[in-house]
């Protein structure tokens, strides 16, 4: 029954998706209008970055554990993406822990902490009116600078 309700589930939230074994499936689901979602962040995203064009690309990502020789993956349960700035080469970009110097909050949701190539932090802030909007900062040798971006 358990394998059935999510394999129903998946296919309500990601219908391309199909479950594999030792694949958990992640919903979704607001609680109050203004909530931000993990798939509300998937998408191509054009920024200002510190007054360069920049593109986001943002998917869902799997989470993927190993104890004791056993792995299991968890589908859609982080961001993981690529970014361009300034027509340049792509580079990896990936959601991380929240860190010290991060915003304190109750309420995180709306918030995503990114890592930029292993070393750089950058943080977006989604507005929650609207969710096509968000703004933040990147930062380059532990210097912040400003981020903007729309999602296309």
């Amino acid at each position: 029954m358990n394998k059935i309700l999510t394999s129903v589930l998946l296919a309500i939230t990601a219908s391309s998706v199909i479950l594999a074994p030792g694949v958990n499936a992640t919903t979704y689901g607001r609680r109050n209008p203004t909530d931000v979602i993990l798939p509300d962040w998937a998408g191509k995203w054009n920024c200002n970055l510190d007054g360069r064009q920049a593109v986001l690309e943002l998917n869902l990502a799997d989470t993927r554990v190993c104890k004791n020789g056993v792995c299991t993956t968890t589908a859609g349960t982080r961001i993981a993406g690529r970014v361009s700035d300034n027509g340049g080469a792509w580079v990896s970009i990936e959601q991380r822990a929240f860190a010290a110097g991060d915003p304190q909050s109750s309420r995180r949701d709306h918030i995503l902490p990114l890592r930029y190539k292993n070393t750089d932090n950058w943080l977006l802030i989604m507005h929650t009116m609207n969710r096509n909007i968000a703004s933040g900062y990147t930062s380059w040798n532990g210097i912040p600078f400003g981020l903007q971006c729309r999602k296309s």
